[in-house]
């Protein structure tokens, strides 16, 4: 019997966006502690378990304090040095690598770091939704509206990779609204950008 799990997930890469400065919180993000793991270490062994054979983690600001909370994982980890453009540079970051690297790769999921509900099951549902439509988007839907964690097709890499600017890839998005496929995931509204998130968090994990 064929590995399922194995044709979810061939052919695509994971592209984990951890560049940012966290100014709202006043520290980095990255480097929160859910449970026993920092939340960059949990979100890359999120996509570790999805069972893609590339995922990529891209650093920003903070890179030599953030580093060391992944180098023992067997993940691609790259700076970008141009992080303070924005999350589009960040994008582009992780894309260039791929597409010199890994040109076999069909299709790119990016998923950020703070966004702490976000579990292999919800990666693989995107990735299979993908699988089945061949949508050049396939998005997760939260909040009446929709954004990442999200799976782009390899015709969108160039243009993956030329993204610049604060708005990351949600005019990418938008340019193919009428094509794109939605995964809901009402979970994916619930990130951690201040520290009364941050406060939340701690308390739900703590109850359960």
């Amino acid at each position: 019997m064929p590995d399922r799990m194995k044709i979810q997930t061939d052919r695509i890469a994971i592209v984990l966006l951890a560049a940012g400065t966290s100014s709202r919180l006043g520290r980095p993000k990255q480097l929160l502690k859910i449970g026993e793991k920092t939340l960059i270490e949990k979100m890359a062994d999120v996509g570790l378990a999805t069972g893609c054979q590339h995922v990529v983690v891209v650093l920003g600001a903070f890179f030599e304090k953030i580093k060391p909370a992944v180098d023992h994982l067997p993940v691609n980890i790259l700076i970008n040095e141009n992080w303070s453009d924005g999350m589009g540079s960040t994008i582009a970051c992780g894309m260039e690598f791929l597409m010199k690297n890994h040109p076999e790769t069909e299709a790119v999921l990016l998923m950020v770091c703070d966004q702490p509900h976000v579990s292999p099951a919800v990666l693989k549902k995107l990735m299979e939704t993908w699988r089945k439509t061949g949508a050049p988007v396939v998005a997760s839907e939260y909040g009446g509206a929709f954004g990442v964690p999200a799976v782009f097709d390899q015709k969108l890499f160039a243009e993956l990779a030329t993204l610049d600017g604060e708005k990351g890839a949600k005019p990418l998005m938008l340019r193919y609204r009428d094509e794109m496929k939605l995964v809901a995931f009402p979970e994916g509204k619930i990130d951690l950008d201040t520290p009364e998130d941050f406060s939340c968090l701690k308390d739900e994990f703590e109850k359960n």
